[in-house]
């Protein structure tokens, strides 16, 4: 699914292991959600590689609900980080609501290995096997659906992001 840009802006290629996503325009949000399956408490992980232009997002999705919206995990090549809660607006149209924004200098250049814990009204995002915090999430509420990555180019086009592996448990 992709927010923003054109219709063939986004091309998602699964190949050799990995998941690449090439976001071929600026201001283009592309997530790619596991559809066959709904999680109530879960934890995703993924090593993500953000690739050497210093800008953009990679991250990860829990409780994705086309009608209800999602939680959104992202990193970004300056060291910092967001949880966000997404919701469609309309097809293509998405609305993002920060629930936190700060800095890691867990965040590395190139391939990071990252996780979201989503149990109960608990948020726990990781960066390389550190965890940065815990965010009880009680305006923005989802119980359960979907888990997935996402992708964004902000003002950097072409931009790619591969995601080497996904791994989905019990937190």
């Amino acid at each position: 699914m992709q927010a923003g840009g054109g219709s063939d802006a986004l091309e998602a290629d699964a190949g050799d292991g990995s998941l690449r996503l090439s976001l071929a325009a600026a201001n283009l949000w592309a997530l790619a959600v596991y559809e066959p399956h709904t999680y109530t408490d879960v934890r995703v992980d993924a090593q993500v590689d953000l690739g050497t232009s210093g800008e953009g997002a990679a991250g990860l999705i829990c409780r994705h609900d086309r009608a209800a919206g999602w939680y959104e995990f992202n990193i970004y090549a300056d060291n910092t980080y967001a949880i966000l809660f997404g919701q469609w607006l309309a097809e293509g149209v998405a609305r993002y609501t920060p629930l936190v924004i700060s800095e890691s200098e867990a965040i590395r250049p190139g391939a990071n290995e990252i996780g979201l814990t989503c149990e109960g009204d608990v948020l726990t995002p990781y960066i390389n096997g550190v965890q940065i915090r815990r965010r009880q999430e009680t305006v923005h509420v989802l119980n359960e659906g979907q888990v997935g990555v996402s992708a964004a180019s902000f003002e950097t086009a072409p931009l790619v992001i591969v995601v080497d592996w996904v791994r989905v448990g019990n937190p």
